[in-house]
């Protein structure tokens, strides 16, 4: 497995978050979830130093050499710098995942990122959009297949259609994933879950904002 792989694979066998790797080998819980995505934020390839390593080597309680070594040929390293074989920036794209949204305005505030995902540009329909992802919470959508923890990326954008899944602000502090439905002038926001109803979205609800398009689903 690569660097990112054994690293996440390492914090799951020992259940050990992202936040506390990352306050045992002195850096922050974005780079640790860097490093285990291959990216940068920018879409660059991220390349720690020997003394990262060595500094997360002693977090989880190995050798500099015995970590190094459970690391496949992707990785080389000198005295200073470790160089990882990946694939080229323009093959994939790294997407930020949201907690909240700062649904009154419809703005993506950087504070609320909570993780982020790469994925290959080949499953995104346009390589030019911009996109962001959230986790599925309730299970309001099961009927079109979206389970509680699934992760939704969207694709950024204030224009669905009808009868298509995006994600809505309906209220100051609530962004919901629901299908689209325009009946008769009025909006509604449909689960496909029969134990919910339908939301009406009333005329006069001036924080009601389509914030995205779902293009891509992935089971967590």
């Amino acid at each position: 497995m690569n660097l990112g792989e054994f690293i996440k694979s390492w914090r799951k066998t020992n259940k050990v978050t992202q936040e506390e790797l990352a306050k045992r080998a002195g850096v922050t819980k974005g780079y640790i979830s860097q490093l285990e995505n291959g990216y940068m934020p920018t879409g660059k390839p991220i390349t720690p130093t020997y003394t990262v390593l060595k500094g997360l080597a002693n977090a989880m309680g190995m050798d500099i050499n015995d970590f190094l070594a459970a690391v496949d040929t992707d990785v080389s390293w000198n005295d200073n710098y470790v160089h990882v074989k990946l694939p080229s920036p323009e093959s994939v794209r790294t997407i930020p995942v949201y907690g909240d949204l700062s649904c009154g305005t419809g703005l993506f505030v950087e504070d609320n990122v909570i993780d982020f995902v790469t994925v290959p540009t080949s499953m995104l329909p346009n390589k030019s959009a911009e996109y962001f992802a959230q986790f599925a919470d309730g299970d309001s959508m099961i009927g079109a297949g979206i389970n509680p923890g699934d992760l939704i990326i969207f694709k950024k954008t204030s224009q669905v259609d009808n009868g298509q899944i995006g994600c809505f602000c309906i209220d100051d502090n609530i962004a919901t994933c629901k299908k689209f439905s325009q009946i008769g002038g009025r909006v509604y926001l449909m689960p496909a879950n029969d134990a919910y109803s339908p939301i009406p979205i009333e005329p006069e609800n001036e924080c009601f904002r389509i914030i995205g398009l779902k293009v891509l689903q992935i089971i967590k």
